[in-house]
């Protein structure tokens, strides 16, 4: 069992007892991906499942000023000989010119920001670097993005754990119940969408208590105009610098 303390971060879940949450690798996470981590101990990537394709594995969104105001940023993949892949063999297709047009389009589009430069040396230097599997370079900018907004608790892989002799198997409430016993947690942090899955009964049967973030998007100060929310957390970062963290806030949590 892994030992935890609890975090000092004034944004972590008031509540007593040790806390983890986790969520699968996603590309340039959006704010709530952010906040959910802050309120935690521990935070697990949930690396050892299926890969889904066409949401934000391995894309997200920034703001631009043409069009609807946005644009995706994708990471092409190698296409898989099965449907079914999982996240830890998902290959970049590093044939197509990719790392160059998404370091142009977040030069076009945030160059004029007043935080660009020291953020964008940062992210140019991960995207410079060769990797061929998605989930080593998600993950890398993943840690950076959380590194910016402070949140400094313990990060683990679940393959790595695996790998370490930890029993991390199951499926939805069985699986992050396995996650749990791995640190000793107490609670746990589902995002929304875990209401549609949880069996609340199980965790009451392991005495784990259940939480779902409440999490609303704060409106800041964008370069091309009107706000649009649910952009890469990039987006907030480039405008407005470490006081990103004061606009985020904290998140709450509800038990239904």
């Amino acid at each position: 069992m892994i030992e935890l303390t609890k975090s000092l971060d004034t944004r972590r879940f008031d509540i007593p007892g040790i806390t983890l949450t986790a969520h699968q690798p996603e590309f340039l996470p959006w704010l709530g991906y952010v906040s959910k981590a802050s309120m935690a101990d521990a935070y697990f990537m949930l690396d050892n499942i299926q890969y889904v394709k066409d949401v934000f594995q391995n894309r997200n969104k920034i703001r631009i000023k043409q069009g609807d105001g946005w644009q995706w940023l994708v990471v092409p993949v190698k296409k898989a000989g099965s449907h079914l892949i999982q996240w830890s063999d998902v290959e970049i297709d590093n044939t197509q010119n990719w790392k160059k047009k998404h370091l142009n389009s977040i030069y076009y589009s945030y160059g004029k920001t007043p935080y660009f430069q020291y953020l964008f040396d940062k992210l140019e230097k991960l995207y410079l670097e060769e990797e061929r599997f998605l989930l080593d370079f998600v993950i890398k900018v993943s840690k950076l993005i959380l590194s910016e907004f402070e949140v400094n608790i313990p990060i683990y892989k679940v393959s790595d754990l695996v790998m370490d002799g930890y029993i991390i198997d199951g499926k939805k409430s069985e699986l992050i119940l396995n996650m749990c016993k791995v640190v000793d947690a107490d609670n746990f942090i589902f995002g929304s969408v875990g209401r549609t899955y949880i069996d609340k009964e199980l965790f009451k049967k392991h005495d784990v208590n259940y939480f779902f973030q409440n999490f609303n998007h704060p409106v800041y100060n964008q370069k091309h105009g009107e706000f649009i929310s649910n952009m890469s957390s990039i987006d907030l970062l480039f405008n407005h610098g470490k006081d990103s963290i004061n606009i985020l806030k904290k998140s709450n949590g509800d038990t239904e």
